[in-house]
């Protein structure tokens, strides 16, 4: 590992470089920097230039400061939005900087590249070849790279970031779906297509066009911007060729766990109308598209636009780009984000020996079973050689005491369900009940957080991480962690005696199956080779389990002014900071948001350095014990 530009570190060959001293040309808001990424595989130069912007929120130093001001700005993402552009375009072309803007106001970072040959970024790696759509491929995987280098990333945004997201417009898409599938390994949840292309036939057609003697001169000139002017420059036949010959229907080789959105102007004329009908069936089933009304190629309006929108103008067009961010930026919300992998991972392909298999990840639906949030955790790609979370064997849920008889008995002979871990204190299991089915020692209790025993100011610190805002979620799970070892320990060496399998399965429940079996459930999935933004997607499903749970909402809300109790001698202070009201505490405590999840797995990560440190030195596992665990848990 060396020190590469400002001192930034850079893990193999990947290195990022933060410019101080930033071009008259490169104009940045008080949120942005001009950065290069340069991988040693692909660049020979600098890199390729990028403008990185910061959620809008990290203006404010400290988490309080931040929730006072989350009505304006978004907290903080642990995602970031790739936008790369078209042909003869940059950075900075058409809707870039206003959806930077919109996104990093919402929380995102931000990171809007020049491909090589363009705007600031270093020249073709040859130039009789051009830009051609693998050198742009070379570059997204780059900015991947780039991201999934934790430390350099880090370093970097102040934070471990997913890229989450690639905007792509005109030709961009073209190298965005080609990264997609060239790299399955290096998975985007979402791919957003804005005005790409479908048959490269047009694009043909419109050289030819435009330049009759193009086959036989062997390229064009056209204008391109060039760190900060414009200069003529020649476009090789070989990089048209490169876009015109893709054949985009491998495109839908693309892993399922992608959804794309597809937007278009209604008055394109660059790309043929039905380009957005055949992407929306090669991506069927997981596939979303938007049509923006009056807008061309690039999002501005005809000249004649009456513009009914009342939008503003831009070189005296209407500009549509405003409705463009507004659409991409509803996508990207975190209500939506979740419905999509709901339903992406409603069902896991291929659970058994036979890949034609399809199991449930919810097997136990609320209405037959009566219990909440009940899911398989199993089916998610680990770490180790393509190997995934084995299904059938592990559920949580919410407390399941009002199981219905019907659903017993698939609990019993379909689910092989011979152990239930109950993490409530013991307490708290009388008052709410304990599932009751006639199956041998099915019940063990494993009360978490020392069986609810702390003292009173620890006790209003749990609290207050709970019903202040799901972004404080993680002081108090590092309270419930650090006071649960021995639970958690017992309940691993369960699964390394051998008791766990699909003909022994398990499953483990506190109340709301969110808090202490969100964490248990982290600890699980981690030590398996899971992703964090996995493991923290999963834990956001309990938002979509909890929706059954009418009599703990109840419950909750009857509590009234009890909550200003519950945060302790600092009640008054904190109630007027945070304008905190019983709904408001109650709404959160009910929360399992994304992000608490990757908060708490930064802090975790920051107090014991990996989880395969905690299960050594805190639960007191051996490495054969990790591996052991590994073999028995992954398929």
């Amino acid at each position: 590992m060396g020190i590469r530009g400002d001192g930034v570190e850079a893990k193999e060959n990947i290195s990022c470089t933060i410019v101080d001293n930033v071009p008259s040309h490169v104009s940045l808001d008080a949120n942005e920097q001009l950065v290069f990424l340069k991988n040693g595989k692909y660049h020979s130069k600098e890199g390729i230039a990028g403008i990185l912007s910061h959620p809008k929120s990290m203006q404010y130093d400290s988490l309080s400061e931040r929730l006072q001001h989350q009505d304006d700005y978004g907290l903080p993402q642990h995602r970031l939005v790739l936008l790369v552009h078209g042909h003869q375009s940059h950075k900075n072309a058409t809707y870039q900087p206003l959806l930077a803007a919109k996104l990093s106001k919402l929380g995102y970072f931000v990171l809007r590249i020049d491909f090589r040959g363009m705007g600031d970024s270093e020249d073709n790696r040859d130039a009789t070849v051009g830009r051609s759509i693998q050198q742009d491929v070379e570059d997204v995987a780059t900015v991947y790279d780039f991201v999934n280098d934790k430390v350099l990333c880090e370093r970097v945004c102040g934070m471990k970031l997913s890229l989450d997201t690639i905007v792509a417009h005109s030709r961009g898409v073209l190298a965005m779906f080609e990264f997609a599938r060239a790299y399955p390994e290096k998975h985007v949840a979402n791919l957003v297509n804005s005005s790409g292309r479908f048959d490269g036939q047009g694009l043909l057609h419109k050289r030819l066009k435009n330049s009759i003697e193009w086959r036989k001169e062997g390229g064009f000139w056209c204008d391109l911007a060039r760190h900060g002017t414009t200069v003529k420059s020649w476009i090789p036949k070989a990089e048209t060729l490169s876009a015109i010959n893709l054949d985009t229907k491998k495109f839908s080789e693309i892993s399922s766990k992608t959804w794309v959105l597809s937007c278009y102007g209604s008055e394109d004329s660059v790309i043929p109308s039905d380009a957005a009908g055949k992407y929306s069936n090669l991506f069927c089933g997981r596939h979303t598209l938007e049509i923006v009304p009056g807008a061309d190629h690039n999002y501005y309006g005809l000249p004649a636009d009456p513009n009914p929108l009342n939008l503003p103008f831009r070189k005296g067009l209407v500009n549509y780009c405003y409705v463009l961010v507004d659409k991409i930026s509803d996508f990207l919300s975190w209500e939506n984000q979740l419905d999509r992998f709901y339903k992406k991972t409603k069902y896991i392909l291929g659970a058994s020996i036979n890949p034609a298999d399809i199991s449930p990840r919810w097997p136990l639906p609320y209405d037959f079973s009566k219990i909440s949030n009940f899911r398989d955790l199993g089916g998610y790609s680990t770490m180790f050689h393509n190997r995934r979370v084995k299904t059938c064997c592990i559920y949580r849920c919410a407390n399941p005491c009002d199981i219905t008889k019907e659903a017993e008995a698939y609990f019993n002979y379909k689910l092989n369900i011979k152990r239930v871990f109950d993490l409530r204190s013991s307490t708290e299991s009388v008052e709410n009940g304990v599932i009751s089915i006639d199956i041998p020692n099915l019940v063990e209790n494993i009360s978490f957080n020392s069986n609810a025993s702390m003292s009173p100011d620890v006790m209003a610190e749990h609290y207050q991480g709970l019903l202040v805002s799901s972004y404080s979620f993680p002081k108090a799970y590092m309270i419930v962690l650090r006071n649960s070892l021995d639970s958690m320990r017992k309940f691993f060496q369960y699964i390394l005696a051998g008791s766990c399998h699909s003909k022994s399965a398990l499953v483990f429940h506190c109340t709301a199956g969110k808090d202490r079996t969100g964490i248990l459930g982290m600890l699980l999935l981690s030590i398996l080779g899971v992703d964090d933004d996995t493991i923290a997607k999963d834990y956001e499903l309990t938002t979509i389990g909890l929706k059954t749970e009418v009599k703990l909402l109840k419950k909750l809300e009857a509590r009234g002014d009890l909550y200003y109790t519950m945060l302790g001698k600092d009640s008054e202070r904190l109630t007027e900071m945070y304008k905190l009201t019983p709904e408001k505490m109650c709404k959160t405590l009910l929360s399992s948001r994304y992000e608490a999840m990757r908060w708490f797995i930064d802090d975790f990560n920051e107090k014991y350095k990996s989880v395969e440190h905690f299960f050594l030195n805190e639960l007191h596992f051996s490495l054969h014990d990790i591996g052991k665990l590994r073999d028995i848990l992954l398929e």
